[in-house]
C-alpha cells in the first residue's frame, strides 16, 4: 500500500512539473510577444521607465495643460514611454502631443459611472500600463492617486512610485473643494514618494508647514516656445485680426496685452481700475484681454459702466505667439498664481511685463526694474504708474524687452527635462513604501 501511494505521489509530481513547465513556456511566450507584462518590470522602452501623467482635463487650453504637453513631448522624445490619463475632456488635447503618447479619457470612455467608475477605470489602465511613475498634475488628484498607489495597486504594481506635481501655491485661495484639497494635500505630503512644486517660495511654505513627510523638490515650468521656429505668415495675420480694430480710427494702436481665464483670481477687475486711470491720457493705446471664463459678463458690465472705450475682451485665440509679438508690453494682475507661465511666454518674445508680486512665482521670474516691474498686490495706482512708465517711453520698453528675452533662457526645456530625469532616477533608487 505504501509503495502504491509513493508511486501515485511520484506520478502526480511528474505531471505537475510537466504542467508547470508548459505553463511557464506559454507565459514566457506571451510576455515576449508583449501580450502580458513582465512581473515587476513596468512598461519600458529602450531601458526607460514608463510614466503615466494624471490630469484633470487635457482639453483645456491653460498653462497647466500647455506645460504638461511640453514635458510629456520632451520625455517621449528622450525615449520614455509616456501616457496621459485625463479625468475629464472631450477626447482631444488642446495642445499637440507626440504621436507616441497615448491619452486615456476617463469619463468620456466611462460616461455616467461616477467616482467609483472612475477609480475602476484608472485601476484598469494602470494595471495595463504598469508604469514606474504615476505623476498627478494638481494635488487634488492625489485623492485618486492615494487610493490607487497605497491601497488598490500596492501589491499588483509594487514598483510604481507616486509623484505629485503641484501647480497651485500653498496659500492659493480656492473658492471650491477647499476641504477636499486640504485632505488631498495631507495625504500627498504624508504618503507620496515625491512632491514637485514650481517655485522656491512655495517649497519654503511646505517645509515651514511641518506637514511634509515626503521629499519635496522645486522645478520651474519650461518655456513652451523655446527652441521652436517662430512662424510668420498666417499666424501673424491671424493675430492682427484678433488684436487690431477693423475701423481706421482704431488701427495702429499700441497694445497692452493681458491673458488668462476670466476668474476672480486673475484680477482683471483690478487691471480695469488701473486702466481707468490711464485711458484718457493715452487715447492711442488699447488694453486687450485674451481668455474666457465665468467673469466675462461682470467685466463687460464694468467696462460699460466706466465708459471705457479702449478695452477689449478678445476671448480665446489660437495665435498667442503672434499676440505676444504685437503687444507693446504685458500686464499680469493676478491675486494668486501657481507660477506665472504667461510671464515667461511674454518675455520670450521680448515683451516687458508689469506684474503684481503675488504668491507665488512673479518674484522669481521678474527682475524688478530690469526686465519688468513688480508692484505690491492690490496697489491699483502703483500698477497704473508702472504701466504709464512703459506707455510713454519706447526706449525703456525696448531695453526691458531685450533683457526679458535674455532672462527667460534659464527656463529652456532641456534643462527642465534634465531635472525631471534626475528626480525619476533618485525616486527609483529609494525603496517605495508598500505598507
Amino acid at each position: 500500500m505504501a509503495k502504491s501511494m509513493t508511486h501515485s505521489t511520484d506520478t502526480a509530481s511528474v505531471r505537475w512539473s510537466c504542467h508547470r513547465r508548459r505553463y511557464g513556456l506559454w507565459l514566457s511566450a506571451w510576455r515576449a510577444a508583449g501580450r502580458l507584462p513582465v512581473e515587476g518590470s513596468g512598461l519600458k522602452r529602450e531601458g526607460k521607465d514608463g510614466i503615466v501623467f494624471f490630469i484633470g482635463n487635457m482639453s483645456h487650453g491653460g498653462g497647466t495643460e500647455r506645460v504638461l504637453c511640453v514635458l510629456a513631448n520632451g520625455l517621449a522624445g528622450r525615449g520614455f514611454p509616456v501616457s496621459i490619463m485625463s479625468l475629464w475632456g472631450k477626447g482631444e488635447s488642446f495642445f499637440s502631443l507626440d504621436g507616441a503618447i497615448k491619452v486615456y479619457w476617463i469619463e468620456k470612455e466611462n460616461p455616467g459611472r461616477g467616482v467609483i467608475g472612475n477609480i475602476r477605470a484608472l485601476e484598469r489602465i494602470l494595471s495595463r500600463e504598469r508604469p514606474v511613475f504615476l505623476v498627478d498634475v494638481d494635488i487634488i488628484l492625489g485623492l485618486y492617486s492615494f487610493l490607487l498607489r497605497r491601497l488598490l495597486l500596492r501589491r499588483r504594481i509594487p514598483q510604481m512610485r507616486w509623484i505629485s506635481w503641484e501647480h497651485f501655491n500653498y496659500y492659493y485661495h480656492f473658492r471650491t473643494n477647499r476641504l477636499l484639497r486640504r485632505i488631498a494635500r495631507e495625504l500627498t505630503c504624508r504618503f507620496s514618494d515625491r512632491l514637485v512644486v514650481l517655485t522656491r517660495e512655495d517649497k519654503g511654505y511646505y517645509e515651514k508647514s511641518g506637514r511634509l513627510k515626503c521629499r519635496a523638490d522645486q522645478i520651474y515650468n519650461p518655456d513652451p516656445f523655446a527652441g521652436k521656429e517662430e512662424e510668420e505668415g498666417e499666424e501673424r495675420r491671424g493675430a492682427r485680426l484678433v488684436l487690431a480694430r477693423e475701423d481706421e480710427e482704431r488701427s495702429g494702436r499700441e497694445i497692452v496685452l493681458a491673458a488668462g481665464r476670466l476668474t476672480p483670481e486673475k484680477g482683471f477687475d483690478l487691471l480695469l481700475e488701473s486702466w481707468e486711470l490711464l485711458e484718457k491720457k493715452y487715447p492711442r493705446w488699447e488694453l486687450v484681454i485674451v481668455g474666457e471664463g465665468e467673469q466675462r459678463r461682470a467685466l463687460e458690465r464694468r467696462i460699460r459702466d466706466a465708459g471705457l472705450t479702449g478695452v477689449r475682451l478678445a476671448g480665446t485665440v489660437s495665435h498667442m505667439k503672434a499676440c505676444y509679438r504685437e503687444a507693446a508690453f504685458f500686464a499680469l494682475s493676478s491675486r494668486d498664481e501657481g507660477f506665472g507661465m504667461v510671464l515667461i511666454e511674454a518675455m520670450h518674445f521680448a515683451c516687458p511685463v508689469v506684474s503684481y508680486a503675488c504668491k507665488a512665482g512673479p518674484r522669481e521670474i521678474i527682475t524688478d526694474g530690469g526686465d519688468g516691474f513688480l508692484v505690491e498686490p492690490g496697489d491699483v495706482a502703483g500698477f497704473a504708474e508702472k504701466m504709464e512708465l512703459l506707455m510713454k517711453d519706447g526706449a525703456l520698453r525696448r531695453r526691458m524687452g531685450e533683457r526679458a528675452a535674455e532672462s527667460v533662457k534659464r527656463f529652456e526645456p532641456e534643462g527642465i527635462l534634465d531635472q525631471w530625469e534626475r528626480i525619476f532616477e533618485e525616486t527609483t533608487q529609494r525603496r517605495p513604501p508598500i505598507g
